[in-house]
């Protein structure tokens, strides 16, 4: 308590000096010194003041004296600035002029706009300085490291800049410190080690940085009070804090830690509230017996399994407790609650604990927010809710009850803020609500087996969902609920009749409207094109007839509109394209739709999901289509897209006081869309994930003729295209392998003709393809993308061939081989043939002179008598020599 009044009164007790807390001074022993006159007049010339603070500042007249300029301090005895205060809220730059008030002990700069500009040096000359503010100033760059030399410091606060780079100093230097807020910037690197071992620093703040690395060991901290770590990327186990007595707050959420969790944390006797959410700690939960304060614990979002210990019901200070998110499991009973009367918290969802609790048990506390999601609760309702009266949130959806709601569970608090009993299998009818709330809370009966008509509800209701479930009759009873109303989903039932007129009046409110599913009929009214705020309109498989109302382009603010399945007809309205640019999904399919497709469709840039399919649409598909940004370029996947922001939770509306001010909506929720697709030849439904990746076209089952134009390869974003069963012909575009992010491609049933362009074997993602009944031909570029296919890929070409539809095209590479054999075969006939010839003709040429010239035929014989004795004495003198020798 000393440390905490000491932080209090420091900033308002200096050595000697006369305070003016930015206010002109009343006192005035001593004329301010020249030099630093001089120096606050060149402080004042860098900085911008919109707000006349330091319209007293000046050279001329009574202005002469600094020591009674607002924000100005001077020692009483010396006449030394000794107390600075320049929150102007204008802009400029800090001088280095400050230097020259080296008596400064408290400076004061926070919240004036230094545009991004550096601290200066300087201030680490300033060597009194105890009291150092510049917090929300939009500085950046580095904290200089002459800050060190402010021995004297006991109050350091640079919060909410943007200073980056690593702490330059540590409580070896600043052995005064006494308080250092440097949260909210983006400071790297590692904590100092020091900063456990500082035995004078009560608050420390390093929250919402970039720090990284491990945790200094808070043995030596004797007289710490607060820390708060969170918001860093901070890694490996928890440490010890064992020496940190005094500490009441200990933030340590959304980091990295892992490992078990520190047991010396369930020592601090003094710890009041605990944050370890959002990291990845794991273990047991700890023995949290000795902390005789501790209020708040919060270790939601970690892996923490095993059983929840038995002690906890003995930490009776305890008022705020969130376990979800991990991996616990056993059963919760009385025990656990045995001496918690101050708790008003309790969040265990997702987990796998089991709530053994009845009414008879000994409830002590009463309860205002109640989350027990995907706990085990059933299969009866759990009775000692009743014991609880006043909550304003409870969320027990998804927890094995498959029983009837009692009757006292509709008698609802007033304070009501969100009530979630969703996918259960609670059967039976519900009663009418006749509570009455101060405000305007959610209600999500949804994915049950509720059946019959809808009762009359409360009117104040800011969000309902009765989707997934077996109601049934009209919807009269939507013009029972008041004007607040932001989000309503009634689909999947069996509601039918048409639609109210009365939706009108949800026109400044209604995000999100979904009815699809039902059996509701008749033509879409007109009125709902006041719903201004709309963005998500979903009237899917219904029986709804005639045109679209041209009111919808009114709702400039939808985002995602499905009618398909339905059975509208006319022509596809062209200021869809013209009024609703903000369109990223677009389903029109399975209608009566006829006509052209207007070229104004391709103003929707943001176009993912496009399905005109199943209808009676004629005419060229545009050229236009690569319009589609969102199709053709790569960019950044954001939840935003797919999802929409509304009020689960809202305060009485505005409109409705008198006065001039009112409470804005208190609770907002998002609402995540989902759309059919024909997604690789079959329809199936794409939840957020898929539908941030998703680039879809869908024309198929249509009578669209003429040429597929080549514009669309220039769509290389799109995932999925489909255009079987119209009457498209000409060549496939030979360079769809552009389109490199392709999935599934169905050209199948039309008219193409030519040959399968070889860039489709390039496609490395396609895993559909569907090019049959054609008219196609050729042989099939070869690839393993292309053969890996099925045969019916490819059916009902025929004039097309090769692998997979047939093994080869043409003569086959063997006959080839055996023409070339032949060819051999002859042209050695003809050789052998020449040969003979020739020697024929040399014989018969020899024999002919030898009979018709003498002289030929005396040299002839001549000869070869001469052949004959030489070869008679070669043999008879060797075989003498031969005969000898053996």
């Amino acid at each position: 308590m000393c440390i905490l009044a000491y932080l209090l009164l420091c900033p308002l007790v200096m050595s000697g000096g006369v305070l003016t807390l930015g206010l002109k001074k009343d006192v005035n022993v001593s004329s301010c010194i020249q030099k630093e006159r001089q120096a606050l007049l060149d402080i004042k010339a860098n900085l911008t003041d919109p707000n006349g603070y330091l319209d007293d500042w000046g050279s001329e007249g009574e202005k002469t004296d600094c020591c009674k300029w607002s924000g100005v301090t001077c020692d009483s005895l010396t006449g030394h600035v000794i107390k600075l205060i320049l929150s102007v809220e204008g802009t400029g730059k800090i001088s280095p002029s400050l230097q020259v008030l080296n008596q400064l002990q408290y400076l004061d700069m926070s919240f004036t706009n230094f545009q991004f500009n550096p601290l200066p040096n300087v201030l680490g000359s300033l060597s009194n300085l105890q009291h150092l503010d510049i917090s929300g100033a939009n500085l950046s760059g580095p904290i200089p490291h002459q800050l060190a030399n402010l021995s004297n410091l006991l109050e350091l606060d640079l919060s909410d800049n943007l200073l980056w780079g690593p702490i330059p100093f540590s409580s070896r230097d600043l052995t005064s410190l006494i308080s250092l807020d440097l949260s909210k910037n983006k400071l790297g690197g590692a904590i100092p080690k020091s900063f456990g071992n500082s035995s004078s620093l009560a608050h420390l703040d390093l929250s919402q940085n970039l720090l990284n690395g491990s945790l200094p060991n808070f043995v030596g901290c004797s007289s710490l009070i607060t820390l708060y770590l969170a918001n860093n990327s901070l890694s490996e186990s928890m440490p010890d804090f064992a020496g940190c007595t005094s500490l009441a707050i200990l933030d340590l959420s959304s980091n990295f830690l892992s490992g078990d969790m520190s047991n010396s944390v369930g020592l601090l006797s003094n710890l009041d509230f605990l944050y370890v959410n959002h990291n990845s700690l794991n273990g047991s939960i700890p023995n949290f017996i000795g902390c005789h304060s501790l209020s708040y614990l919060d270790m939601s979002s970690n892996q923490f399994f095993g059983n929840v210990p038995n002690s906890l019901g003995q930490v009776s200070k305890l008022g705020y407790l969130d376990f979800s998110s991990n991996s616990l499991e056993g059963v919760i009973s009385e025990v656990h609650f045995l001496n918690l009367t101050q708790l008003y918290h309790l969040d265990l969802s997702f987990n796998s604990l089991t709530l053994n609790l009845s009414l008879h048990d000994r409830i002590p506390f009463q309860l205002s927010t109640i989350k027990l999601q995907s706990c085990k609760l059933g299969p009866g309702f759990p009775s000692w809710i009743k014991t609880q009266e006043n909550f304003e949130y409870i969320d027990i959806s998804n927890a094995g009850i498959s029983d009837t709601v009692p009757d006292w569970f509709w008698d609802l608090p007033a304070y009501l803020k969100f009530l979630n009993i969703s996918s259960n299998e609670i059967n039976g009818m519900i009663p009418n609500i006749t509570s009455s709330f101060n405000d305007y809370p959610g209600m999500d009966l949804s994915n049950n087996h509720f059946e019959g008509r809808v009762p009359s509800l409360p009117s104040s209701l800011a969000a309902i969902n009765l989707s997934g479930n077996k109601f049934s009759g009209t919807l009269s009873f939507l013009c029972n609920f008041d004007t607040g109303l932001t989000f309503l989903d009634l689909s999947t039932n069996s509601f039918s009749g048409r639609m109210p007129d009365c939706l009108m009046k949800f026109q400044e409110n209604l995000v999100i409207l979904s009815l699809s599913n039902n059996n509701l009929s008749g033509e879409i009214p007109s009125s709902l094109g006041i719903l201004s705020n709309l963005e998500a309109l979903n009237l899917r498989k219904n029986a709804f007839v005639g045109e679209v109302p041209t009111s919808l382009k009114n709702c400039t603010r939808l985002r995602f509109v499905d009618l398909g399945e339905n059975k509208l007809s006319g022509v596809i309205p062209k200021w869809i394209g013209e009024e609703l640019s903000e369109l990223y999904v677009l389903d029109l399919g399975s209608n009566r739709f006829y006509g052209r497709l207007p070229p104004q469709l391709c103003w929707l840039h943001n176009l993912h999901v496009f399905d005109l399919s199943n209808n009676g649409l004629s005419g060229n598909i545009p050229r236009c289509f690569d319009n589609f940004t969102a199709m053709a370029r790569r960019s950044f996947v954001d939840d935003m897209i797919t999802s929409h922001t509304y009020s689960s939770t809202a305060s009485t509306p505005c409109r409705m006081y008198s006065g001039a001010s009112c409470t804005p909506p208190s609770k907002e929720a998002q609402f995540l869309d989902s759309a059919w697709v024909t997604w690789k030849g079959t329809k199936r439904s794409f939840g957020r994930s898929g539908l941030q990746l998703l680039k879809s076209i869908d024309l198929s089952r249509n009578n669209l003729f003429g040429n597929l134009p080549y514009e669309i390869t220039g769509l290389f974003e799109l995932v999925s295209l489909n255009l079987s069963d119209n009457k498209l012909h000409g060549q496939v575009p030979k360079d769809m392998g552009l389109v490199k992010s392709l999935e599934s491609l169905d050209l199948s049933s039309n008219e193409f003709s030519g040959h399968i362009p070889e860039s489709l074997a390039q496609l490395n993602f396609l895993s559909y393809l569907d090019l049959s009944f054609n008219n196609l031909s050729g042989r099939i570029p070869t690839g393993s993308q292309l053969q890996r296919f099925d045969y019916t890929s490819y059916n009902g070409n025929p004039q097309l061939c090769g692998p997979p539809l047939t093994p080869r095209c043409g003569s086959s590479p063997v006959v080839e081989k055996k023409v070339v054999k032949e060819d051999e075969d002859d042209s050695w006939k003809s050789y052998y043939t020449g040969i003979g010839a020739g020697f024929a003709v040399g014989f018969l040429g020899i024999c002919g002179a030898l009979v018709l010239n003498d002289h030929c035929r005396y040299f002839f014989f001549a000869s070869l008598s001469y052949m004959t004795d030489w070869i008679h004495v070669i043999v008879v003198v060797h075989f003498g020599k031969l005969k000898k020798i053996l």
